[in-house]
């Protein structure tokens, strides 16, 4: 098994497949409880992918990626349960916890200058002030919880620009696109809840995380591989 995740084009397939089958099972009502299998099924393809191409499995960095993605398939699975108010409070925890992780596994040895950091703040208030200006009135009790969320994933996503030098162009590319991803998926779910419901919003957010998973953790294989094959620090 281990010899055919190696394979990226075996593994893509096998992904891609299954993501059509739960964006199919999401469509067709009747066979939603089938994604109680295709929902965790795509976390665990890309826990065996990456254990598969990680020679370091004593590593923080792959610890931290697992831990990532155990909580993110945990949220997966709490997510099917939304008519449940405690269990969706788990999920969004879950999630946070899953790029709290993420942001452990973007960084790394080197001294960051902050003056990297400051162009960045600016986008980042701008994006928190329209997101509240869109939802305030109907956040209540959520507007804290709903910042942290989104706090967590512009955090990761800074941290993933800050591998810029640090890793491949290649790597580095793919995890920030893949954070973008995130970005726009957790946009469009919160404004979907609390600003105005559109009736595909579900269907785009769940490609994009499904999406953006992918193209992360086939960033951090290549840190792993061109690491290891050209001395890329």
């Amino acid at each position: 098994m281990q010899k055919a995740f190696n394979n990226i084009l075996f593994f893509s397939l096998c992904y891609f497949s299954i993501m059509a089958l739960d964006l199919s099972f999401m469509i067709f009502s009747d066979l939603e409880s089938f994604r109680l299998g295709t929902k965790p099924s795509l976390i665990i393809l890309l826990i065996i992918y990456y254990a598969s191409n990680d020679n370091e499995s004593i590593s923080r960095d792959f610890l931290y990626t697992i831990l990532a993605l155990a909580f993110f398939m945990l949220a997966n699975i709490a997510t099917y349960f939304y008519l449940e108010p405690l269990v969706l409070v788990a999920a969004s925890a879950f999630f946070i916890l899953g790029k709290v992780f993420y942001v452990f596994r973007f960084s790394n040895k080197n001294l960051f200058d902050i003056i990297n950091f400051l162009p960045f703040l600016g986008f980042y208030l701008l994006y928190i002030f329209i997101i509240l200006k869109l939802t305030l009135d109907n956040l209540g009790s959520s507007l804290i919880p709903i910042l942290l969320f989104l706090f967590v994933t512009l955090l990761a996503l800074q941290f993933a620009f800050l591998r810029k030098g640090a890793v491949s162009k290649l790597s580095y590319n793919l995890v920030i696109i893949g954070m973008f991803s995130f970005v726009i998926a957790d946009t469009l779910s919160v404004l979907a809840s609390f600003y105005k419901y559109w009736p595909w919003e579900k269907y785009f957010t769940m490609v994009l995380y499904a999406l953006a998973q992918y193209l992360i953790i086939m960033g951090l294989v290549k840190e792993k591989k061109e690491a290891k094959d050209s001395g890329y620090p």
